[in-house]
């Protein structure tokens, strides 16, 4: 298990992952990376950027000990954390817990653009976050938090998982590359651990 420190979408240490994102999200620009191109030859100018920005809302839900997401600008739907570890959910149930963390086992980039997260109701919420490179440098890692008032734009290539409100079930508009290439990498299996996300306590 490792621990994410998480780091406000304003410090500094963020920008090189994502930009802040002030105003209205629907207007804010999400990079769109060129197609790439094999051997020597370069791209014609303004060609391979054609794609353009999907958006759509990104809803988040807890059932079971499972935080589920669906994300209608790709039409993706999926599992993006666990309350507790696998071999302790069922006795997590049992006691009637409240989410205290989520456990991520997953992380991908899009190399085609960046993504978008801004909150629709002005809930605070955290977007775990590792610097691009071919494989995600886990000592690296963190969790992005916004307070809600404002949303958080990742840059192309950055590893990340979904968006988790810091409480309870959230709604977010997201606005991402519309060609929607994605890498993908297995936590469990490539670095054998989990990334932890602390959530707030409530009561």
């Amino acid at each position: 298990m490792r621990d994410l420190p998480v780091v406000d979408v304003r410090d500094p240490r963020v920008a090189g992952l994502a930009e802040v994102v002030t105003g209205d999200p629907h207007e804010h620009p999400v990079p769109v990376e060129p197609w790439p191109v094999p051997g020597n030859r370069v791209l014609d100018p303004g060609t391979g950027v054609g794609g353009g920005v999907a958006a759509g809302m990104f809803r988040c839900w807890w059932q079971g000990g499972q935080l589920w997401a669906t994300n209608e600008a790709i039409g993706g739907r999926y599992v993006i954390g666990l309350a507790t570890p696998p071999e302790d959910l069922e006795t997590w149930l049992l006691a009637g817990s409240e989410p205290e963390q989520v456990l991520l086992w997953h992380l991908n980039y899009h190399p085609d653009g960046g993504q978008l997260f801004a909150s629709v109701d002005g809930k605070p919420f955290l977007v775990p976050a590792v610097p691009a490179g071919p494989d995600p440098d886990l000592s690296k890692a963190v969790a992005i938090r916004s307070d809600g008032s404002v949303g958080v734009c990742l840059r192309a290539g950055v590893w990340h998982d979904g968006v988790y409100p810091e409480s309870g079930d959230g709604e977010f508009l997201t606005r991402q590359g519309a060609v929607h290439a994605r890498v993908s990498a297995s936590l469990a299996t490539e670095f054998g651990c989990l990334l932890r996300v602390p959530l707030l306590r409530v009561g």
